[in-house]
């Protein structure tokens, strides 16, 4: 086994590896795959105390009408709840539960109601109130000068709005919010390219708080309704034990292979991380399981955090629902659902492709076996036991792509399906505690989605009023000189700097309103653009030195979060490459010809591949530093749109590949003549 932070020690293929005394059983059992957040979320009424108390009364009202909105529930009892409206009541309810759940600062107690608390709770309920009252009339009158009240109103919402998405984001994004908002005001002041029409304190609010253009904008729209919808699929799920179910599918169809924990790692976090919409939430409900199997299993701590931290952000490219931004991606370029998924499916399988051969690589470095099959859950009883939860899928798939049905359409009928469906065993059965665990699940899974998305709309309306979008993409393509590589490193860079700890439909949103109009202006394929945005985004989740998804895993590995961090992105490094092949060799999003498409994905998929191998320094046995270089090279020249370059990296990697097996045959052969050698096959795949 491994000296946790020590030198690796080579375990023979004959030593047995045990998953502690009491097996993976154990483990399934005692994480009890229902894992939730870091709040007592289905904790009984009497042991809640008064704060947990009212936002478990507002989480379940604000899941109830959500449903009952996407329901059209209203609309057949004769009450019409207009766009804005509703757009007002989500974010209120939302906004509200973020004050009673998430302290002013850090160190202060949960228990009491705190007077300033109160004050913004009652200053959401003011303005959000008189907003879902007079929503139809304040639209039919266009007006953009508010009343006083209503300044007081906008001026004490807005302050609101900011404090919740600090609170829930963090001080740097909330200070961009309130960075454009004055911007709007004195941008006659400004210097370049920001330099714009000031606007009135009166005019701005107006324009923010009475209007479908500022916080009760597109941006909210869609994420009140598409959004909310598949984050209360995924609370549904949790709360009826789909977690543990993709855990056991995981195990039992890799769980036996050569690094068998690591590799179901990556299987359960593809297959839970698409729908959580939460990299974190991804990794710290996954890892509960899978990182101390690895680390029982052989795989120190630090890597086993990494690898559950990588396999966790690749959930989010990976369709049919990329955590929601799926159909975000529909909205904002008008395309179809299943266009989106069909382009983002090659890249996601690349990316996995690469994780799996690295973890495979490092297990066979440090002479890692598969976990015993006896341990192993059956295959054939998970899926009796859980196909439940598969139906729901199959079908949200079948009204998408088949269908054509909306995204808020399908989703009801999935959600409906889902409880259906899992009446038929007891143990999936939908229990009223089950039920209000996922109503009061669903509610904070958007906490730190509605108050940021709501802010959003104070700089997308700062950016309209001004101009300075438009401004913005002539500024970067200035910079860059027309080039657009230059132009690419700076949107990446950018892009990666804004997705520093937010969620990743929030990262979307927020990249492609400020940094795709550059990218599409210089030429750049609009899907192509918002997936090399969003790739980047979500890459801050395992970079140093923010990387949240890597402190999860190292807070449940006991490892050190910036070395998971760094094994982290190594371990991800086809994240940072695909994104180029997008501009590049837009092949791999299925753009082009048959031919150009699968070329196209068999280059990438070999050239990330092969600096993966190249990363682990181990083949069919360790290579040496002029070895890893070459391979990474080659990797590199893979991802040229050259045929020549191409042909000349492949020539390499078959001559290299050749004389690898080679050299290995001729070692063992060596070693097997002689006499009490007991390793003579290790690293035998």
């Amino acid at each position: 086994m491994l000296a946790g932070g020590g030198k690796r020690k080579l375990i023979p293929q004959t030593a047995r590896l045990r998953v502690g005394e009491r097996g993976v059983g154990f483990l399934l059992r005692k994480a009890g795959g229902n894992k939730m957040d870091s709040f007592d979320v289905g904790a009984s009424w009497k042991t809640r105390n008064l704060r947990s108390r009212f936002a478990f009364i507002f989480a379940v009202i604000w899941s109830i009408y959500t449903l009952s909105y996407l329901c059209n529930i209203f609309f057949y009892l004769g009450l019409v709840i207009y766009p804005i409206t509703h757009r007002a009541i989500s974010a209120g309810l939302i906004c509200i539960l973020v004050f009673l759940l998430c302290p002013l600062r850090k160190g202060v107690g949960k228990e009491k109601l705190r007077w300033h608390d109160i004050l913004l709770v009652g200053c959401v309920l003011a303005g959000c109130t008189y907003i879902a009252i007079n929503a139809n009339q304040l639209v039919s009158e266009g007006r953009l000068e508010p009343y006083p009240f209503e300044m007081v109103f906008a001026s004490f919402l807005i302050f609101s709005i900011i404090e919740a998405t600090r609170r829930t984001i963090g001080l740097l994004f909330a200070s961009l919010i309130i960075f454009f908002f004055f911007y709007s005001v004195y941008s006659d002041h400004f210097p370049g390219f920001l330099f714009s029409t000031g606007f009135s304190y009166s005019t701005m609010f107006g324009f923010m708080y009475l209007s479908s253009e500022g916080i009760w904008g597109m941006v909210i729209g869609v994420v009140s309704t598409i959004v909310a919808g598949f984050i209360i699929f995924g609370g549904f799920l949790r709360a009826l034990g789909a977690t543990q179910f993709f855990n056991e599918l995981a195990l039992a169809t890799v769980g036996f292979m050569r690094g068998g924990a690591a590799k179901a790692a990556v299987v359960a976090s593809t297959l839970f991380g698409t729908i959580s919409g939460s990299i974190a939430a991804n990794v710290a409900t996954t890892g509960q399981i899978t990182i101390p199997l690895m680390k029982n299993t052989g795989y120190e701590k630090n890597y086993a955090g990494a690898i559950e931290a990588t396999a966790s952000t690749g959930g989010m490219f990976m369709p049919p629902i990329m955590g929601a931004t799926a159909f975000l991606i529909a909205e904002f370029l008008n395309i179809s659902y299943w266009s989106v998924c069909v382009a983002a499916f090659p890249p996601a399988i690349a990316y996995y492709a690469t994780l799996l051969v690295q973890v495979d690589l490092e297990a066979g470095k440090i002479g890692l076996k598969g976990l015993p099959r006896e341990d192993l859950p059956s295959l054939k009883k998970t899926l009796l036991g859980g196909w439940q939860y598969l139906l729901p899928f199959a079908l949200l798939i079948f009204l998408l792509g088949v269908l054509r049905y909306s995204a808020q359409t399908s989703i009801m009928y999935t959600i409906g399906a889902l409880i259906i469906v899992s009446s038929f065993r007891k143990e999936s059965r939908l229990t009223p505690k089950k039920l209000l665990i996922a109503l009061e699940d669903s509610a904070r899974g958007m906490m730190p989605i509605i108050p940021l998305c709501t802010a959003i709309g104070i700089l997308v309306g700062a950016l309209s009023m001004t101009g300075a979008g438009t401004n913005l993409t002539s500024g970067l393509l200035d910079i860059s000189g027309g080039y657009l590589p230059i132009l690419l490193i700076l949107t990446a860079s950018a892009a990666f700097i804004l997705g520093m700890g937010m969620t990743t439909v929030s990262v979307y949103i927020l990249t492609v309103v400020l940094l795709a109009p550059a990218l599409i202006k210089a030429g750049v394929e609009p899907i192509a653009a918002h997936m090399f945005l969003f790739y980047f985004g979500c890459l801050s989740f395992i970079t140093p030195p923010v990387c949240v998804a890597a402190y999860i895993a190292a807070g449940i590995s006991g490892g050190d979060p910036w070395k998971t961090g760094f094994r982290a992105v190594r371990l991800g490094f086809a994240a940072f490459l695909v994104p180029w092949a997008f501009v590049f060799n837009p092949g791999i999003l299925m753009i082009g010809s048959p031919l150009e498409i699968v070329s196209t994905f068999f280059f990438i998929a070999l050239g990330t591949i092969t600096i993966g191998v190249s990363f682990e320094g181990y083949l069919l046995k360790k290579l040496g530093v002029w070895e890893n270089i070459l391979l990474a090279v080659s990797g590199i020249c893979l991802f040229a749109p050259n045929l020549l370059t191409r042909g000349l990296a492949l020539v390499f990697l078959a001559v290299f590949l050749s004389n690898h097996i080679v050299r290995v045959r001729r070692t063992r052969v060596s070693t097997a003549s002689q006499p009490g050698d007991n390793h003579a096959n290790y690293g035998r795949y």
